[in-house]
């Protein structure tokens, strides 16, 4: 469980990413989910055809459940911002990826909000490099958001490897810093209690020059019609 991972390490948390991102491709391409539940089985089921575990329970969380970041799925009907975080485990090597799509249609509030979270996670992404206190990581999504920080609740982010969260811890106080060969998580998240919620997670590897997502699924807010 060190912090530092080796290539092969790095190469089986990228093949976790592969499928989990194969998944979501799954999921978006034909979105007939009416619940929480149906979402999280559906996720459940793929992972075991792809001969995979998940890293952890799923998250699915539509609409003001989505204001809770480990909200359990339940027969809540898919509805505004939904929360669909997951990841399977590749011979023993976890993935973590969160995306946020929204059933119905957005106002431009909304996407406005949604497109300022997008910033401040892709943001990191960029400037990440070995060297970096976790700290600075986290207050550079910070400061994007602006007044929302307020409802960012939680770390940018965390270590990823034989479990789901390991060192470095990515949050305003840490005292770690980034290193080369880190597998890592960027997730940002805006949690409005009772109202809504969203967040975006990608798991990454900080390289010598740059932070580079293993996650590829798209960011840009699907909007699909409530069935």
């Amino acid at each position: 469980m060190a912090a530092i991972k080796t290539e092969r390490e790095i190469a089986l948390i990228a093949k976790a990413c592969n499928i989990t991102d194969g998944v979501f491709s799954r999921i978006i391409s034909n979105f007939s989910f009416r619940t929480e539940n149906e979402l999280a089985d559906f996720i459940k089921q793929e992972a075991k055809k792809a001969g995979c575990k998940l890293s952890f329970r799923t998250i699915i969380a539509a609409a003001g459940n989505a204001a809770q970041p480990h909200h359990k799925p339940r027969n809540t009907h898919l509805k505004g911002f939904v929360v669909i975080d997951m990841g399977v485990i590749y011979k023993g090597y976890m993935s973590d990826m969160t995306r946020t799509i929204y059933v119905g249609k957005p106002s431009s509030r909304e996407i406005a909000v949604y497109n300022l979270l997008k910033k401040s996670q892709e943001t990191p992404i960029r400037k990440i490099r070995p060297g970096m206190k976790c700290s600075e990581a986290h207050w550079i999504a910070s400061r994007i958001l602006g007044r929302w920080d307020n409802f960012f609740i939680h770390g940018l982010g965390h270590g990823v490897g034989t479990r789901i969260h390991e060192r470095p811890r990515i949050r305003k106080k840490s005292r770690f810093y980034l290193r080369e060969n880190m597998a890592i998580t960027v997730e940002p998240g805006i949690y409005v209690k009772k109202k809504f919620g969203m967040r975006i997670e990608d798991t990454c590897v900080i390289r010598k020059n740059r932070c580079i997502p293993l996650t590829k699924s798209t960011k840009k807010l699907l909007v699909f019609s409530a069935c």
